[in-house]
């Protein structure tokens, strides 16, 4: 199973980073919203307008970067059509991530020791490892969670965020522009994930697709094949003993 493979893709929430995405959202959308109070006085308008341009984005069709998807659509529901104003509000969006964003871990418990070790582990053994994260976040979001596992960004050729890619889990075409990034074949690669459809849709590639169970997410439509089910600390047990 891991033998022949080059390339270990990564999911990182609910798989490396052992916290609940509903867990992780209630504080994201408060630490996020409060930037946001002169335009949106209530927080859950803001909320519904931030989701809305997030489902925008994971609808992207290739032809921008998931980064303009997102803020084009978002500008466009703020009604501003002055450009200055339109930059302001990136502005304002990278401020948040690059000040702000790092300190959410205060109010998750994390397991950092067997992420960490996994990582360690693997590169050791020379293997190419990429972050397959959900690119809906920036770079700067994506290696602050890194981070809170104890894991350096840099022990990944990609991390797949919302500036470098134009597509987003759960369309086949997100894993495509990876393979078409590394320039790897699939069946060279091994996805690592705990989503029965957003992870697991990778094996319509021809990547062979493990599941991590500690956070196991399933949605309707997850009907992909699945190599191997188990734990993190099972996964790395696992992989310690066949690699």
């Amino acid at each position: 199973m891991f033998k022949d493979k080059e390339v270990f893709l990564f999911d990182l929430d609910g798989t490396l980073l052992s916290i609940e995405a509903e867990n992780f959202l209630k504080y994201y959308f408060a630490a996020l919203s409060s930037e946001f109070e002169d335009l949106c006085a209530e927080k859950e308008e803001f909320i519904q307008l931030l989701m809305g341009s997030t489902n925008k984005m994971i609808r992207n069709d290739g032809s921008r970067t998931n980064q303009e998807a997102f803020m084009e659509d978002f500008i466009e529901k703020l009604q501003i059509s002055d450009r200055s104003e339109a930059d302001k509000i990136k502005s304002r969006f990278e401020k948040f991530y690059q000040t702000k964003f790092a300190a959410l871990d205060q109010y998750f418990e994390i397991d950092r020791k067997t992420p960490a070790e996994i990582i360690e582990y693997l590169k050791a053994k020379n293997k190419r490892l990429v972050l397959a994260t959900n690119p809906l976040f920036p770079e700067e979001a994506v290696a602050a969670r890194l981070s809170w596992i104890g894991i350096d960004a840099a022990d990944f050729e990609l991390l797949t965020h919302y500036e470098n890619m134009s597509y987003a889990k759960p369309n086949p075409d997100y894993y495509r522009e990876i393979l078409n990034k590394i320039d790897v074949e699939p069946e060279a690669c091994l996805m690592i994930g705990n989503d029965l459809k957003e992870d697991a849709v990778a094996s319509r590639l021809g990547i062979d697709t493990l599941i991590i169970e500690d956070k196991l997410i399933e949605r309707e439509g997850s009907d992909f094949d699945i190599s191997w089910r188990g734990s993190l600390k099972e996964f790395k047990n696992l992989l310690e003993e066949k690699l």
